[in-house]
């Protein structure tokens, strides 16, 4: 009887067409996943934006406080009895997990849990649930366009933080092209990517009208108005991109190692999400706002973070 077998050649062709194909594919396959991670994160905005509604709805046309209080200020994130967004508009989701963008490398809740306790004096296993809750909610990657809705008020007679001003719907002009949410980070690593999971607020490059003054509502706070202070321009800080960072579509940035362009999730004040670059979320804005509330806008129909 004769043996049929492969040849040495005939299994190298074999394993050389699959390595050929193998090296076609991954990459197509890598992209999917991508596309299937970025259609996630849309789908959590659009719930997040269908639970402010809900929450605006019960509270009188009224939108969440970006943060309700201050118990060590002046400053914030020390938890418990303040509250950020997340908690707010609990009751109106149905997981936290809507907060958690896919492509953050800072996917585990208890992670997230475990860093924010250092600022509350707790850890993973002494947390109570409401410490807890704060600390998914202030590291969410849905970070609030705290300026316009949800302006900080900072008493500098007693030099405390105070807690965050409200804003009613009737004050959203066009719902449909204001920026309320964005993909956002807590920190980057030295000319690096995010780390420490999200933020819950993202602040805007521009905060002057044309004619140099203060765009509404921060205009109501003047002197009492608080924010992070350095602005957009600040290349290894978190706030290089108001706090809202590219995970998708992400091209280098030349001579900035490590800095990436891209895409960030938007969602809208009508609950309507995108995905949009960098550069066009600063349109109508003169440039970066660099160091505290700078920045002027120049196209408020292009400009898509004010209220008008």
């Amino acid at each position: 009887m004769k043996r049929r077998a492969f040849t040495l050649i005939e299994l190298l062709v074999v394993i050389a067409i699959i390595a050929i194909l193998a090296a076609i594919l991954f990459p197509v396959f890598a992209q999917a996943k991508v596309a299937a991670k970025k259609t996630q994160a849309i789908s959590n905005f659009k719930q997040a934006g269908v639970a402010v509604a809900m929450y605006t709805t019960d509270y009188d046309g009224t939108f969440m406080l970006s943060n309700s209080g201050s118990i060590n200020g002046p400053g914030w994130g020390y938890g418990p009895p303040d509250t950020v967004p997340l908690q707010q508009m609990a009751p109106y989701i149905k997981n936290t997990q809507i907060a958690i963008d896919p492509m953050d490398p800072w996917q585990s809740e208890n992670q997230r849990i475990t860093d924010q306790c250092l600022y509350m004096g707790c850890t993973l296993a002494t947390a109570s649930a409401v410490q807890k809750a704060y600390a998914l909610g202030v590291r969410a990657n849905i970070g609030y366009n705290y300026a316009f809705f949800s302006p900080w008020v900072y008493r500098a007679s007693t030099d405390r933080y105070v807690g965050s001003g409200s804003v009613n719907e009737t004050e959203v002009a066009q719902t449909a092209n204001t920026l309320m949410w964005g993909t956002s980070i807590w920190d980057r690593v030295a000319n690096g990517g995010p780390t420490g999971g999200g933020n819950w607020v993202i602040e805007t490059p521009c905060w002057l009208d044309e004619s140099g003054n203060l765009l509404s509502p921060m205009s109501k706070f003047g002197a009492d108005l608080w924010s992070y202070g350095t602005g957009w321009a600040t290349t290894n800080n978190w706030l290089i991109y108001g706090g809202l960072w590219p995970f998708y579509n992400q091209t280098a940035v030349p001579g900035l190692p490590g800095l990436v362009d891209g895409h960030v999730i938007i969602g809208y004040a009508d609950t309507h999400v995108k995905a949009k670059s960098i550069k066009s979320i600063t349109e109508g804005c003169s440039t970066y706002g660099v160091g505290v509330r700078r920045g002027t806008r120049t196209d408020k129909d292009k400009f898509i973070w004010d209220l008008e």
